[in-house]
């Protein structure tokens, strides 16, 4: 793409991008829920796998539930049951724990898959969940995902780092287009088969964890950066150029941003042009 369609960006933020991104070559990162994509695919992943019945996952689910007797072996409880305890329960982890620790939680439902199960799974929700007709479907951001072909065009290097499970959205990577090895992400420890457990492997994604991950993996600071929330807070502050933070209705989210010249964008405007 030669030329970036304004589309829903603010006149300075747009005005900013296509002077900046033709002119120099440089390194962009991406929040995915609700950045780059509307609503979250990380959940659809999870809920995916409840309604294929957990079959990855060994029978014996106590020690990540407070009703430990329950889910001693889950293949006794009905589909219904499973749905709804255990978003009952990612809802009591979010609340009592807080964000990081809730996210952290659901990794013992990725367990059991391999990479290419990963893919399937994900791709699978991908194609019922990908509805640009609905407001609660989960789809490209269309001035995100020309963004990114105007940065592919002028040569920028872009990354995805999210706190949603690394294979999960490395699997539907190449919709935006962004290469498969720059999901940077929730990554499980393998066992001597080549499955994934439930151990995570440190520096978690999430908050000041996405910042470490970019100092690991990409080995320096990104000149972009795009974020909705206190979890990109961290990474947006450390744009070499300038961060673009997505105004979903969170003020607090908001001041903090622009008290620090990170530059504001209203939600993208709904419904809005499918690609």
């Amino acid at each position: 793409m030669t030329q970036l369609t304004k589309n829903s960006w603010t006149d300075e933020i747009y005005n900013r991008l296509t002077t900046l991104i033709p002119n120099q070559t440089g390194i962009a990162c991406f929040d995915f829920d609700n950045t780059l994509i509307r609503n979250d695919f990380g959940e659809k992943i999870m809920d995916q796998l409840i309604t294929e019945g957990l079959v990855y996952l060994p029978k014996d689910l106590s020690s990540f539930f407070r009703d430990q007797t329950l889910w001693k072996d889950h293949t006794k409880l009905s589909f219904a049951e499973k749905e709804h305890l255990v978003w009952e329960e990612y809802a009591y982890q979010l609340k009592e724990f807080g964000i990081e620790r809730g996210y952290r939680w659901t990794s013992f439902l990725f367990q059991g898959l391999t990479k290419e199960d990963y893919y399937e799974v994900s791709r699978r929700a991908w194609g019922l969940v990908n509805q640009p007709e609905k407001e609660t479907g989960v789809f490209p951001q269309v001035e995100m995902k020309d963004l990114i072909q105007f940065l592919n065009h002028h040569n920028w290097k872009v990354y995805i780092v999210t706190a949603s499970p690394e294979p999960g959205i490395a699997a539907i990577a190449h919709h935006f287009p962004v290469e498969e090895s720059h999901v940077i992400g929730m990554r499980q420890v393998l066992d001597e088969n080549n499955k994934y457990t439930h151990e995570l492997i440190e520096p978690y994604t999430y908050g000041e964890g996405k910042v470490k991950a970019i100092e690991e993996r990409i080995g320096e600071y990104p000149d972009l950066v795009f974020g909705d929330s206190f979890n990109d807070y961290p990474m947006l502050k450390k744009a070499k150029q300038f961060g673009v933070a997505i105004d979903k209705g969170d003020p607090e989210f908001v001041k903090a941003c622009s008290s620090l010249g990170i530059l504001i964008q209203p939600y993208f405007a709904f419904p809005t042009l499918t690609k």
